[in-house]
C-alpha cells in the first residue's frame, strides 16, 4: 500500500513470476511512483475492504486505512468541481511521462472505460454510513466530521449526536450528546495512529481515559442530554520515510499533516523548475496555513525548497558538487493537484541533510 492508501502498482507487466499481469500487485517493495497505477477503483475497494474488516474485528487500524484513502487516494479522483476524473493516480508526474491507455496528464470529463466516477461519487454519498459503528452497548465514533447522529443502540435505545468540527484542518472534535437513554452506556472515539498526545474532555474537565494512538479510547459513563465530549487531536507536520527495500523512494521523504498527505506542484514553483530538480533540507521549517479561498478552502504547508540548477545531460554523470537555489513553495494536499491547469507533481522529495 501506498503511503497515500493506493494500491496496485502497475498496468500491466510481469510478475514475479514472470507471467503478463493487467491492474496487479507485482514483487513486495516495489513502489514505482511515476508509473504507479492505483486506480481510483482499487483505491476505493482498500477503503471498503478496510471497512468490513472494522465490522468484523473493531480495531481502529481498519478505519485508519479507511480514512488515508477518503482523504488522498480516493478524494484525487476527482477535481473541485466536482466534474472530472482520474482513472490512474500516481504519486509523481512529469510532463515528458509516456502516458498508457488509462493515464492522463490532467482529470478529464469522460473516461472511455467509466467505473471510477460513479464509484467514487456512490462512495462518497454513503460514507455517513462509515462515520459510527454500534458497540454491544455505545457507539464507537470511526470518521471525524460534521455530522448529526441519530439512531439506535444495540439495545433500541435511542441516541442523537451533534459532531462539530473543522477535521482535518484543526484536530479539535465537538460531539454533543442531545438525546440518550439514561443508563450508563460508552463513547468510543478513534484515536488515529498518528495522534500523539491526543486530549480528551467531558463538560470541559479532563476524563481519566486512556488515549492511545492506533485505538479506542472507550469512555463509559451516564450521559444526558446537553453533555459536550471534546477530542483534541494535535495535527503536527511530520516527515515520513520508506521501508529501505523500498527503493523508488530511497533518501527522499514524504509530508504528511493528520491523515492528509501533501506534494508539490509546479504551480508553486519558480517558472520552468523541472519536478525532478526540487529537494527538501531536513531542517526546512514547515508552516501551516489555512486558505481559505485556496480551491474550495484548504490547509496548505508553506516551506523552503532547494532547486538544483545545474543541468547536466547523459545517462550517468560523474559526481560534482551540485549547484543550488533555494525557494519558497506551496505544499498542497495530494488529493488537490491537478485542480490549476496541466501540471508536474511529486509527493517524494529528495532529502538534504
Amino acid at each position: 500500500m501506498y503511503v497515500t492508501g493506493a494500491c496496485g502498482q502497475t498496468h500491466h507487466g510481469s510478475s514475479s513470476r514472470v507471467d503478463f499481469v493487467h491492474e496487479a500487485f507485482i514483487t513486495e517493495y516495489m513502489m514505482p511512483n511515476l508509473t504507479a497505477y492505483n486506480e481510483t477503483c482499487a483505491n476505493i475497494c482498500n477503503a471498503m475492504f478496510n471497512h468490513r474488516l472494522l465490522g468484523i474485528h473493531g480495531e481502529s487500524k481498519y478505519a485508519d486505512v479507511m480514512e488515508l484513502v477518503l482523504y488522498n487516494s480516493a478524494l484525487s479522483g476527482i477535481s473541485e468541481d466536482g466534474k472530472h476524473y482520474f482513472y490512474t493516480n500516481p504519486l509523481r508526474r512529469t510532463h515528458d511521462h509516456a502516458m498508457d491507455t488509462t493515464d492522463q496528464r490532467t482529470r478529464e470529463p469522460y473516461i472511455p472505460c467509466f467505473c471510477c466516477p460513479p464509484n467514487l461519487v456512490r462512495t462518497i454519498a454513503q460514507l455517513s454510513g462509515w462515520a459510527y459503528s454500534l458497540s454491544e452497548n455505545g457507539v464507537a465514533v470511526n470518521l471525524y466530521g460534521g455530522n448529526r447522529l441519530n439512531t439506535q443502540l444495540s439495545d433500541g435505545s435511542r441516541i442523537q449526536l451533534t459532531q462539530e468540527t473543522q477535521y482535518p484542518w484543526d484536530g479539535r472534535v465537538n460531539i454533543t450528546v442531545d438525546d440518550c437513554k439514561h443508563e450508563p452506556f460508552e463513547v468510543l472515539l478513534r484515536i488515529p495512529s498518528w495522534a500523539e498526545r491526543a486530549v480528551i474532555q467531558v463538560n470541559g474537565a479532563a476524563v481519566d481515559v486512556e488515549a492511545s494512538p492506533g485505538a479506542y479510547a472507550r469512555i463509559m459513563r451516564s450521559w444526558k442530554a446537553g453533555d459536550a465530549l471534546t477530542l483534541d487531536l494535535p495535527l503536527d507536520v511530520k516527515l515520513l520515510e520508506g521501508h529501505p527495500r523500498i527503493e523508488e523512494v530511497r533518501n527522499q521523504i514524504a509530508v504528511k499533516r493528520g491523515p492528509v498527505v501533501y506534494c508539490v506542484e509546479t504551480p508553486d514553483l519558480p517558472a520552468g523548475t523541472d519536478i525532478l530538480d526540487v529537494y527538501l533540507r531536513e531542517r526546512s521549517k514547515l508552516e501551516v496555513q489555512h486558505r481559505p479561498d485556496f480551491l474550495g478552502g484548504m490547509t496548505t504547508i508553506d516551506g523552503d525548497v532547494l532547486l538544483r540548477t545545474d543541468k547536466r545531460d547523459g545517462l550517468y554523470r560523474t559526481l560534482d558538487r551540485p549547484g543550488w537555489i533555494s525557494a519558497r513553495v506551496q505544499f498542497v494536499p495530494y488529493y488537490a493537484w491537478s485542480n490549476r491547469g496541466e501540471s508536474e507533481m511529486t509527493v517524494w522529495l529528495p532529502i538534504v541533510w
